[in-house]
């Protein structure tokens, strides 16, 4: 698949977006403040993320549509290795330090459910794995799977359309089935917007234009802001958004060089998405004790932590994904996912 700037960029930003939602929910936890700004729609950066995974798997599955077994193969080794890894200091941490951790506990089942990419409800009835950031890859799996089988058929994309489309609208009925209320949840429809934009750039429907991209993402994050809100659907309030800022940042993009670390952030988002919790958790259980309780405490740490976060990101990015991607038989530059 060609590298995309944009949507590198774009990647960074859903990150970081993801990352800035958590800090400050920690931060407004335990310095005992209520912050404004956590009324904006950070952890929106999920549904961009889905998006953009719609529109990068999209542009992969084309290049191998005889191919549906290599296909899913890839797919699992960019995303489970590294997940396992995490998963895998997630049980450890909560056998070995059960204190360290916010009110998770450790099931045997869902130990079993989190390696599989299966959804498993904990005892607070939320559904989620070990790792509770893993409920977007255990999406992610979902679509692999669904992609994979459509490659099987004569039309693939049509075919993945009417199957997500299908399980979306089985919303409308009362499951007591975990698995079934999971994956009918409409947040799969995200998926097909970037499928949607990347069937637009394979077909060289693009406009490139500084303007017009600056315009969608400004748009898209206006939308975002203003419709976090209401009660419209998820895939309508944030996909429908986020689908307008992937669009300026893949069909409205024109040939840019964005900066290096801008690049880097966004080649190392998955790990960012993956390990941000554990670094949060540590500054906080290491580091709040000793500082002030005033808004310098505060923003201190929301600054400190930020910072910390992207730094670990950055050193398991390179020191452990990318020789692990390697060992794999993966290129270096490879499709990111949420």
């Amino acid at each position: 698949m060609p590298r995309l700037p944009g949507l590198q960029l774009l990647r960074a930003l859903a990150a970081l977006l993801v990352l800035i939602g958590h800090v400050l929910g920690e931060a407004q936890h335990y310095f005992a403040v209520s912050l404004p700004i956590t009324a904006l729609p950070w952890t929106r950066g999920v549904d961009l993320f889905f998006v953009i995974s719609g529109f990068i798997i999209t542009l992969s599955a084309s290049r191998r549509l005889d191919q549906p077994g290599v296909f899913l193969w890839r797919r699992f080794l960019r995303v489970a290795p590294l997940y396992y890894l995490f998963t895998t200091a997630m049980v450890a941490t909560l056998l070995l330090l059960p204190g360290a951790t916010k009110g998770t506990e450790l099931e045997p089942g869902q130990i079993i459910s989190s390696y599989l990419f299966l959804p498993f409800e904990r005892h607070d009835g939320r559904i989620a794995p070990v790792l509770s950031l893993g409920w977007t890859l255990n999406y992610e799996m979902f679509f692999y799977v669904l992609m994979a089988f459509s490659l099987c058929l004569r039309r693939p994309f049509v075919a993945l359309a009417l199957l997500m489309l299908t399980f979306s609208a089985a919303c409308l009925f009362r499951w007591n089935s975990t698995t079934a209320q999971f994956y009918s949840n409409p947040i799969v429809i995200e998926f097909l917007f970037g499928i949607g934009l990347a069937q637009l750039f394979r077909r060289n429907i693009v406009l490139p234009s500084t303007p017009l991209a600056l315009l969608a993402v400004a748009a898209g994050l206006a939308l975002l802001v203003t419709l976090h809100q209401t009660t419209l659907p998820r895939f309508v309030a944030a996909g429908l958004p986020a689908m307008i800022i992937v669009a300026g940042g893949t069909l409205f993009c024109p040939p840019l060089a964005p900066a290096r670390l801008l690049l880097r952030l966004g080649d190392a988002s998955y790990v960012l998405y993956l390990s941000h919790r554990f670094t949060l958790r540590a500054l906080t259980l290491l580091l709040l004790p000793y500082l002030p309780t005033g808004p310098a405490g505060l923003w201190g740490f929301v600054m400190l932590a930020c910072t910390s976060c992207l730094m670990v990101s950055l050193l398991v990015h390179r020191w452990i994904e990318l020789p692990l991607l390697r060992l794999l038989y993966l290129p270096r530059r490879i499709g990111a996912v949420a």
